[in-house]
């Protein structure tokens, strides 16, 4: 499991096996968008979801929430939105239009967290910094204004 919380004592991985991880991972997601037919979106790209093999060798898991994608003409599926909350794309939130870039949304947010160390929500923080993408997003327009 790839995962931002350490047990004390643990070490976290080097930049070089994280970043493997990470290219492992958007090349399964790039299977199942583009190599199926009709694409695969999982709905539930998340860090305990990359299950890591030998080698830190990275597996999707947890095809509970998949849905079958969009095929001929059609942009979406239309589905009653699931998902780990700060995960989920807001498009999605809002509309229930599931696309596979309802994948990319949380996969990016996984992207940030290995980056960050920070988890996508985190009860424990101010308001202001709960939800990782809504701080980053800040972090942006503060820094880079």
């Amino acid at each position: 499991m790839l995962c931002p919380d350490l047990p004390p004592g643990q070490q976290p991985l080097d930049w070089s096996t994280r970043i493997k991880i990470l290219l492992g991972a958007a090349k399964g997601l790039e299977h199942l968008h583009h190599n199926l037919t009709p694409p695969v979106i999982n709905r539930d790209v998340k860090c305990a979801n990359i299950l890591l093999g030998a080698g830190y060798h990275p597996k999707l898991s947890d095809f509970g929430l998949a849905k079958l994608g969009p095929t001929g003409d059609n942009t979406h599926v239309s589905t009653r939105v699931m998902g780990t909350p700060g995960y989920c794309a807001l498009e999605y939130l809002m509309t229930g239009k599931l696309t596979v870039k309802t994948d990319i949304y949380s996969f990016g947010v996984v992207m940030l967290e290995v980056l960050t160390g920070r988890m996508a929500r985190d009860e424990r923080l101010p308001e202001s910094e709960r939800n990782l993408v809504a701080w980053v997003s800040f972090m942006f327009l503060f820094f880079f204004k």
